[in-house]
This record gives C-alpha cells, sequence and structure tokens, in this order.
C-alpha cells in the first residue's frame, strides 16, 4: 500500500509539472491546468499523499527545474508574486483530502463545496503573498483591492470551470477505485 502511495504521488507530481506547461492564453493573464491536478490530487490521493505530491514538485522547483508556470524555477518563486499561490496550493490539497476523505460517499455538491473551500483557501493565501511580494520584495505597495483584481479576478470563472470539472472527474475515478477495491472507504 505504501509503495503503491508513493508512485501515485509521483505520478500527480508528474501531472503537476506538466499541467505547469499548459498554458491557455485567455485575456492577458496566462491560465494553467494547475488547479485541476491540485484539486484532484487532494481528492484521490488523500490529506497526505496530496500535499506530498506537490511538496515534490515545490522541491523540484526550488532546485531549479523548471516545473513551476511555463518553464520557471527557482526559490525566489516562493517569494515572487505567485509565490502565495504555489503554497496555497499544497493547503488546498490538504484541506480538499481531508474533507473529502472525511465524506467519501459525497455526490457532485457536497464534493463541489468541498474542493471549492480549498480554491478559495489557495486564493486568500495567493493573495496575501501576492501583495506581500509587490510590498516587500518588489517594492510597488498595492491595495487588496487591486490585489484581487489582479490576482483573482481573472482566475475565478475558469477556476470555478476547472473545480467543475475536478468534481465530476473525482467522483467517477473514487466511485471507480471504490468497485475495484483500491479505494476503501473509511467508516466514521
Amino acid at each position: 500500500m505504501q509503495l503503491r502511495n508513493m508512485l501515485l504521488a509521483a505520478t500527480f507530481t508528474a501531472l503537476m509539472i506538466i499541467s505547469s506547461y499548459i498554458v491557455v492564453p485567455i485575456g492577458p493573464v496566462p491560465h494553467t491546468l494547475q488547479p485541476l491536478v491540485v484539486l484532484l490530487s487532494g481528492m484521490l490521493l488523500g490529506p497526505k499523499w496530496g500535499p506530498s505530491s506537490l511538496l515534490v514538485w515545490i522541491a523540484l522547483g526550488v532546485l531549479g527545474l523548471p516545473v513551476f508556470n511555463q518553464g520557471q524555477a527557482g526559490a525566489v518563486m516562493l517569494i515572487g508574486p505567485t509565490g502565495g499561490f504555489i503554497l496555497g496550493f499544497v493547503v488546498c490539497s490538504w484541506l480538499v483530502g481531508w474533507l473529502t476523505c472525511r465524506d467519501p460517499k459525497s455526490g457532485y455538491g457536497k464534493t463541489f463545496i468541498y474542493l471549492f473551500s480549498g480554491i478559495i483557501i489557495a486564493y486568500a493565501m495567493g493573495m496575501v503573498g501576492f501583495k506581500l511580494s509587490f510590498q516587500y520584495f518588489l517594492q510597488k505597495p498595492m491595495t487588496w483591492e487591486k490585489s484581487i483584481i489582479i490576482a483573482i479576478a481573472p482566475f475565478l470563472p475558469f477556476d470555478i470551470i476547472k473545480t467543475i470539472a475536478a468534481t465530476y472527474i473525482g467522483v467517477h475515478v473514487r466511485k471507480a477505485l471504490v468497485a475495484s477495491g483500491l479505494y476503501t472507504v473509511k467508516r466514521k
């Protein structure tokens, strides 16, 4: 079981790297598939292995491998404008894993709420990191309102779509895994 979990976490690390390179140029801000992979990592791997897969992704990026958005790398990414989102992804994955593992038979509605809760946490951490980065790292103070307009507003509609997709995919994959005996439903 431990080896299987490590292999699944490694698979999600690879999926996160791939999703960092899949860019949809909608408007002035490019969108990636990262939120979709983050949500699925928490839902399908749980609160331990989902975040672990993302921590490996972060470690690879900090070590200089081009695994972040559009091939970026380096520890500076964690203190740059997107650093809060990168760290928020880990917390998002943990929260989604924790919520969905506590209610493994949840349907689409409850699962969507669980996943969207994770996205909100990632946004909150991302916005704080974005504002602090501009204020202290880039020396360009920014208001909360402008932070929301720049860092949240362009992404929210598409991340809602990604959350709907992750809900649909996650519920179906989890049902298939339960039916095959590869995902055990823990009783409360």
